[in-house]
């Protein structure tokens, strides 16, 4: 047997970058509401070409094409090879962790490295489409709540392996109802911390106040790349207004100047896209000229959007309520360091329109391969500083 764990880690990692392969499928169709199933062949997004299945071999493809699509040579992402070599490299380690100890012998939890590998699935393609496009779907929540529940009940191992709950077993009582229990108490546990985190950070951090003055006149110019708003002898670009895509802004005010109508509202909601007012709506690309006079003006932003509740519910079902305690944490210290930079040098740079997604996964990938270890060593530090 130890002669084929050589093969088996290369195998691991050619399913991992297949896998990867496909979830750059789901990463740029879901979000976009095309079918992950039609067309059935991937295609370039500059001309729609079909590429074969010689062309689409995971990895290799990309670099022997140097990065460009054979038909019209528009340049490919790199987050292509990236989703690919990742996802190979995530499966591989999973592997090693839950079916090849260090002494080179297989393990009884082996088989752990299914929820393992379909958790890392979720996280990755989650993680990506958040970054692209500061969205969750649904579709995948609720595809991993509902397997991560059937994983529950067909490997009871799951609660003490990946969740680290192995005070509540002994050898005899590790049962599929319980794991099952656990697994639904825990994605429960996430929708519910997260969300209470979402709604204190709306009371606490989600409205300033950009403007009192009861004559505020104020416009939105086109700039060079977006629209600028104007207020009080300020200019504010709306890529720095809305670089989330949840943010509004509201104007109070009688009325205002839409293209040249006069407008009779009590208020105006701007979002990033469009104009909301009296029920109706406008895209930004029908804007020609808008502006009045407004007694406040307020600008509200969301830290974290319901997504996120409901994502942190998905990986609750897999990596339990210890998981999501360690998971929440070390995403907020990674989330915290990667924006630091930014803000003490006062710069707006792409590290710190990062989403929280990304460090959720993170956290719980960090918790998947070393969670209940990292805690262990964490809990016997404290006791032995007490003692």
């Amino acid at each position: 047997m130890e002669t084929l764990i050589p093969f088996l880690a290369i195998i691991s990692f050619i399913i991992g970058a297949s896998i990867g392969s496909f979830l750059n499928v789901v990463i740029y169709r879901l979000p976009r509401s095309i079918s992950v199933n039609k067309p059935r062949r991937s295609f370039c997004p500059s001309c729609n070409y079909k590429i074969p299945f010689y062309l689409n071999i995971p990895i290799v493809s990309w670099l022997i094409l140097l990065g460009k699509c054979r038909n019209c040579s528009s340049k490919v992402s790199i987050r292509y090879l990236f989703v690919e070599l990742i996802t190979g490299v995530l499966f591989l380690i999973c592997w090693l962790i839950y079916a090849l100890p260090l002494s080179g012998q297989f393990q009884v939890t082996y088989y752990l490295v299914l929820p393992g590998w379909l958790l890392i699935s979720l996280l990755v393609s989650a993680s990506l489409i958040d970054y692209e496009h500061q969205i969750i779907p649904d579709g995948l929540n609720i595809i991993g709540i509902i397997s991560g529940l059937i994983f529950a009940l067909i490997f009871p191992l799951v609660p003490v392996n990946i969740m680290g709950i192995d005070s509540f077993f002994n050898s005899y009582e590790i049962t599929w109802y319980k794991s099952f229990v656990i697994s639904l108490l825990s994605g429960v546990f996430g929708f519910l911390i997260i969300y209470s985190v979402v709604f204190l950070g709306k009371i606490a951090f989600g409205t300033k106040v950009l403007s009192k003055n009861k004559s505020t006149r104020w416009s939105i110019i086109e700039g060079e790349e977006n629209p600028i708003l104007l207020f009080d002898g300020q200019e504010i670009n709306f890529e720095d207004l809305f670089f989330v895509g949840t943010e509004k802004l509201v104007f109070e005010c009688q009325k205002f100047d839409l293209n040249g109508d006069k407008i009779i509202t009590d208020r105006v909601n701007v979002f990033y896209d469009r104009m909301d007012y009296n029920n109706e709506s406008i895209a930004i690309s029908d804007w020609v000229s808008v502006g009045g006079k407004s007694g406040k003006i307020t600008y509200h932003r969301e830290a974290m959007g319901f997504g996120d509740v409901k994502y942190m519910a998905m990986i609750g079902v897999f990596i339990g309520w210890k998981g999501i305690l360690f998971t929440l944490f070390t995403a907020s210290i990674i989330g915290t360091v990667v924006s630091l930079p930014g803000k003490i040098l006062n710069s707006d740079n792409a590290l710190n329109r990062i989403p929280f997604g990304p460090f959720l996964s993170l956290g719980a990938l960090i918790w998947l391969f070393y969670g209940p270890q990292l805690l262990d060593w964490y809990i016997n530090l404290i006791r032995l500083g007490n003692h």
